[in-house]
């Protein structure tokens, strides 16, 4: 299993000689999606039919990106390649979106849990082309488990030079606000100075604010052009590490990673139940070697069934006995035929 230091330098050696490729891919999704949200303007049907594009859309990139980090050197046309099974992948992307807002109704928390059991789904897709969108689901949610944190912290490890720009945004909003308030004081006073030294005092907030606002919006769409490829690197490479740690469902009831707390409820054998198998025939070799028993004769009716055979001797004796008084009687009759012959 690679720690998170590792798969960064994972990412950064699957983009060597790739930024080009990750970066255009990037940028023209981006610009795809904002076309299509502007172009969808009706209120209801413009929205059912973004979701629509957008979901097998997003596929198609993340499939792009997984192909990138794999070294599959693909083209820029492959960022469509979830329209290739659209049924399938809109299903799949419709439900990811159901269940995670389902979760989020409870708090917030859980919607982003679940969000991060359902993020190994799409390449799942990718990788098995037979799998149904629900089973996809089930089997994201199997390999995650134990595996949501250390995702999480993957992806903060790149996010969080985000936090920067927009600290400082809310900085200088926080002082617009209050420089907006000195000029609504100053307007209600009665003195000429007072209002005129306030708009001076607020018109320069505002301009800086602006400046700020202009200055902090370019640097986070640079980050954002340099860091998203990045994460989205940085998660196939997370899915590849996980698959070679988990494998599939049914392989992962044997892993270390995925441990049922009752192993009864998959079909497995209880530990206690084990030592009951019978195995004493094997084990006892004075049964070998008897021609009236077979190997499957029970240990306790053994001391019986052997003295079977030394019991047949005194038999035959007892047999002998009862036919010996016919032999006087051939006896007496030999003495009356040498009278006869007398």
């Amino acid at each position: 299993m690679m720690s998170i230091s590792e798969i960064r330098k994972a990412t950064k050696q699957s983009l060597k000689g790739n930024w080009g490729l990750a970066i255009g891919g990037m940028v023209l999704a981006y610009i795809i999606l904002t076309a299509v949200a502007m172009i969808t303007f009706i209120p209801i049907l413009g929205a059912i039919a973004y979701y629509v594009f957008a979901g097998p859309f997003m596929i198609g990139v993340t499939w792009f990106f997984l192909a990138l980090t794999r070294q599959e050197k693909p083209e820029i046309g492959y960022l469509f390649s979830g329209f290739q099974t659209f049924g399938r992948n809109l299903l799949a992307a419709v439900l990811v979106f159901v269940f995670t807002f389902l979760w989020s109704l409870l708090l917030f928390v859980p919607g982003i849990i679940k969000s991060f059991s359902y993020s190994q789904t799409f390449m799942i897709l990718r990788d098995d082309p037979n799998i149904s969108p629900l089973d996809a689901i089930t089997e994201s949610r199997h390999r995650m488990n134990g595996h949501k944190g250390r995702l999480f912290g993957l992806i903060l490890s790149y996010i969080w030079v985000f936090f920067i720009p927009a600290i400082v945004m809310l900085i200088f909003a926080i002082i617009a606000m209050a420089s907006t308030a000195i000029f609504q004081d100053g307007l209600n006073s009665n003195t000429y100075d007072s209002i005129y030294n306030s708009n001076d005092f607020a018109s320069i907030f505002l301009i800086v604010f602006l400046l700020v606002y202009i200055l902090m919006s370019a640097i986070m769409l640079g980050l954002a052009i340099w860091i998203y490829p990045q994460v989205l690197v940085a998660s196939a490479v997370f899915y590849d590490d996980l698959y070679a740690s988990t494998g599939t469902f049914s392989e992962d009831m044997n892993a270390t990673s995925y441990q049922p707390e009752d192993d009864t409820t998959f079909g497995a054998v209880p530990p206690v139940e084990t030592p009951e198998v019978p195995v004493e025939p094997e084990d006892a070799p004075h049964f070998e070697n008897k021609t009236w028993g077979s190997e499957s004769v029970v240990a306790p009716e053994s001391p019986t069934t052997t003295e079977a055979p030394v019991k047949e001797e005194p038999i035959d004796d007892t047999i002998s006995e009862a036919v010996r008084p016919s032999q006087p009687e051939e006896t007496t009759t030999e003495p009356k035929n040498d009278d006869e012959q007398k």
